[in-house]
Order: structure tokens, then sequence, then C-alpha cells
């Protein structure tokens, strides 16, 4: 549509097929302000804390059926829990998309940041036996699964989650 007929900020009118070419910067000049009204409204909310400890209530729910699973031997449904968001967020898909430490950083609480390292390790080490239990038959070795292990770190993680919600 731009190319059909375009204004430059000098004022011309250029239509197709007069030769008349435009720079990025004139077609760009052109454009009107109002058009990147819609991207200054997409910014961001402010975060709220109700909305962070909405989120880690919601990653303390989804990690109480886990050990269940882990006794089934159901390690993909394990897995299919603790790489996608909300859980993700708190090890696997960066520190800022953390609500543990977005919420560390709005109360300015360093106990919290050293939550946030302690759920983040233990629910990686969870979904690392969980993923080796995948593949344990296949490898060299004792050829046993880990169950004990990942239930321990589910349970370190629900503990200090338990903590972060308790904390004011």
């Amino acid at each position: 549509m731009l190319a059909l007929c375009t204004l430059a900020s000098s004022g011309v009118l250029l239509a197709p097929g007069t030769g008349a070419t435009l720079s990025r910067r004139a077609t760009l000049a052109s454009i009107p302000a109002l058009a990147w009204v819609p991207f200054a409204a997409r910014a961001a909310a402010p975060i709220t804390e109700d909305a962070l400890l909405e989120e880690i209530r919601s990653v303390r729910a989804a990690l109480d059926p886990l050990p269940a699973l882990l006794d089934e031997e159901k390690w993909d449904a394990v897995r299919s829990v603790l790489k996608p968001p909300p859980v993700g967020n708190l090890w696997n898909l960066g520190e800022s998309k953390n609500a543990i430490r977005k919420l560390a950083d709005l109360r300015d609480d360093v106990e919290l940041f050293e939550l946030a390292d302690e759920v983040s390790g233990a629910l990686q080490l969870a979904d690392q036996y969980a993923y080796d239990n995948v593949f344990i038959k296949f490898q060299p070795g004792s050829g046993k699964v880990l169950i004990k292990e990942p239930k321990a770190q589910l349970k370190i993680a629900q503990t200090k989650l338990d903590e972060v919600l308790a904390s004011k």
C-alpha cells in the first residue's frame, strides 16, 4: 500500500510509474505518528506482588503430582510439567522470567534471591534425573533407574517454594 501512493516529508505526492523514489528515511517520516501508538500501548503492565505469588502458587501445585508419576516411571510426563511455564520459568527459561527473582527484586529481599537459586537447582536436577532415566536401560552401568533422587529434589523445591510463599 505504501508503494501505491506516498506523501514524502517534503509534501510531494509520489505515484507509481512516475520514476520518483523515496529514501527509507522519507518513507518512515511519512508514516503517521499514530501508527506507532499500539506498540506503546503494548508495553508491559507493572508486575504486582499478588500476580507473582499466584504464579508461584501455581508452580507449587503443579509439583504435587510428580512424585507419583516418578513412582510409575512416567519420565516424559514429569518432564512435561518441569520444562514449560510456569514451572520452567523458575529454572529453564532465563532469570528474567523467574517469578521468585522478580519478587525478590520487587521486595528488595536477598533471601528470596537465594531461595530462587535453590529452587532452580532442585528443579534442574529433578529434570536431569528424569531425563537420564529415559536412557538408563540403554547405557552402560548399573541399569538402575533413579526414583529416590528426583523425588528428593522435588521435595527440596516444594519446601523452598513454601518458604517463598510464607515470606512477607
